[in-house]
């Protein structure tokens, strides 16, 4: 769990939730319109420019169904959209999903190996 904010980089702290937000299909006005702030405190939070406070934090991360793990030092090291969009399918998928989802992969990779 994140407890010092001060030890993780603006810069990826706003892109995830800029990430996030995108994937919801939300506009920075629309988020901030669900956590009580203005736009423009959103757009700053996104690029890095501020921090939002803790309690702005919270409610930006419940209003995207984040969590604090999601912003984990071990989370922050590789971001990349890729990696996070399969991270939220996982997240979101019924333990039938993931055992398809893991089947397939195992497919393409055994497939991969033929291919050598």
């Amino acid at each position: 769990m994140v407890t010092n904010m001060s030890h993780i980089d603006k810069t990826i702290i706003g892109l995830k939730i800029k990430q996030q937000r995108k994937r919801l299909g939300l506009t920075q006005f629309e988020l901030a319109e669900k956590v009580g702030l203005h736009e423009k405190q959103i757009s700053r939070i996104e690029s890095g420019i501020n921090y939002p406070t803790f309690e702005n934090f919270v409610n930006i991360i419940n209003a995207l169904n984040m969590n604090m793990t999601d912003f984990a030092i071990e989370n922050l090291s590789e971001t990349s959209p890729v990696k996070d969009d399969l991270l939220f399918i996982i997240k979101n998928s019924t333990s039938d999903e993931l055992q398809l989802y893991l089947d397939v992969i195992k497919a393409i990779k055994t497939n991969k190996k033929s291919d050598k």
